[in-house]
C-alpha cells in the first residue's frame, strides 16, 4: 500500500468482513506524529496471529497482507502499533507514525478514502473523529446523516460533495492532508 489512506481503507474493509455494524475512526496529528485508532463491533480477532501474513480467515487465499504491511510501515518510522480484541466484542487497532521520518508514507487522499468508506458500506454506522489538543471532535456520523437524508437523497452528488468538503475542511484543520500533514 502506497499511503496511509490505503491502509485505513483496508483496515475498515477488514471490519466489514468481520460483520461490523459500527466503526469508529479517530485521526489526529501532534508535532508531525500521525495517529489513528479504528474500533469496530465485529466478530473480533481470534488471536494476535493476525499480524502474521500467513494467518488469515480468508477462504479465497491463504495470505492476508493488510495488517502486517501496516505494522511494518509503522515500525519503519519507529512508530507504535497495537491491536486488541475488545471485551464487548470487536477489535481496536491503533497506530502512531512519525511523518518526519525518512521512511514515512504520504497520507494519500485521506478525505476521498473516508468518503469511499461511507459510500461503500452505507448500512454501517461509521463515526469519524479528529483529535487535537487532547480534544476529540466528531466530524461525521452515519447515524446523524441518516436522520437528515434518506437512502435515496444521500446518493445525490450534492450530498456526497457536501460530505467530502466537510471532512476535507476538518482534516485540514488538524493537519491531515495530501502534503504529509505539515
Amino acid at each position: 500500500m502506497k499511503n496511509w489512506a490505503d491502509h485505513l481503507f483496508d483496515i475498515v474493509e477488514n471490519s466489514m468482513k468481520a460483520k461490523s455494524t459500527e466503526v469508529r475512526i479517530i485521526l489526529g496529528m501532534n508535532n508531525k506524529i500521525f495517529f489513528c485508532t479504528i474500533s469496530d463491533n465485529g466478530i473480533g480477532i481470534k488471536d494476535k496471529k493476525v499480524i502474521d501474513p500467513f494467518v488469515t480467515s480468508r477462504k479465497t487465499r491463504k495470505v492476508g497482507l493488510g495488517i502486517p504491511l501496516l505494522k511494518k510501515a509503522v515500525e519503519d518510522t519507529k512508530g507504535s502499533f497495537r491491536i486488541t480484541k475488545l471485551k464487548k466484542g470487536g477489535t481496536k487497532l491503533s497506530f502512531e507514525t512519525d511523518l518526519s521520518h525518512i521512511d514515512a508514507k504520504p497520507f494519500g487522499d485521506m478525505t476521498r478514502a473516508l468518503v469511499n468508506m461511507i459510500y461503500s458500506w452505507p448500512k454501517v454506522n461509521i463515526e469519524i473523529f479528529v483529535k487535537k489538543n487532547n480534544k476529540r471532535l466528531l466530524i461525521y456520523s452515519g447515524k446523524e446523516i441518516k436522520k437528515i437524508f434518506n437512502d435515496f437523497e444521500i446518493q445525490h452528488h450534492e450530498v456526497r460533495e457536501f460530505i467530502f468538503q466537510s471532512l476535507n475542511k476538518e482534516l485540514n484543520l488538524v493537519g491531515i492532508n495530501l502534503e504529509f500533514g505539515m
